[in-house]
């Protein structure tokens, strides 16, 4: 029997695809974060955002049907005032560690971001890698006049982010972020 490292092993110089996560995927979406933060807790949250339907949206990325990555989106409450609006945020999202650094997490947050655009979003918001995710358009959320849970005041805050997929969103959008309270158990 061919062990779990071995198979993922052979399976390194193939070419992924990039889908939408199907029920048959849930055990494997749940090691693939697990294995990608080395722990259950992003895992445990995964499943607990599907359970409370709280997915907006969910990409698997495979190699040969075998789900290596995966990336959710969720909304997430802006509050200025006695205005509420909801805009979709990215997370968590785990590339499986033997396939990190092949474009797979790029691959996922370029899908996650088409999908987003095409629904209509004009915004997506992150708590991130400062160094990894503006390649993809994301800049720090603060300067723009968003503030979150996320930054301490005074504090760094480069690594909470958003991309502006569509320039008009900004127009009339700013407040204070609020991730789904899932997150707030991490």
């Amino acid at each position: 029997m061919i062990s779990h490292i071995e198979h993922m092993g052979s399976l390194c110089n193939s070419q992924f695809n990039i889908r939408l996560e199907t029920p048959a995927d849930i055990d494997e979406i749940y090691r693939v974060e697990a294995a990608a933060f080395a722990g259950e807790a992003h895992a445990d949250l995964v499943d607990r955002l599907r359970a409370e339907d709280a997915l907006l949206l969910s990409h698997v990325a495979e190699i040969n049907g075998v789900i290596v990555g995966h990336a959710a989106y969720t909304m997430l409450t802006i509050t200025d005032g006695d205005i509420i609006r909801h805009c979709p945020g990215l997370g968590p999202i785990g590339v499986e560690p033997l396939f990190q650094g092949r474009g797979i997490g790029s691959a996922l947050v370029r899908a996650g971001i088409g999908a987003l655009r095409d629904i209509g979003y004009g915004l997506l918001f992150l708590v991130g890698s400062p160094r990894y995710y503006p390649r993809f358009g994301f800049q720090p959320a603060q300067p723009l006049g968003f503030s979150s849970d996320y930054v301490e005041p005074g504090g760094p805050h480069e690594h909470f982010m958003v991309a502006v997929v569509d320039e008009r969103a900004l127009a009339d959008v700013r407040g204070h972020a609020r991730f789904h309270p899932a997150f707030h158990e991490l």
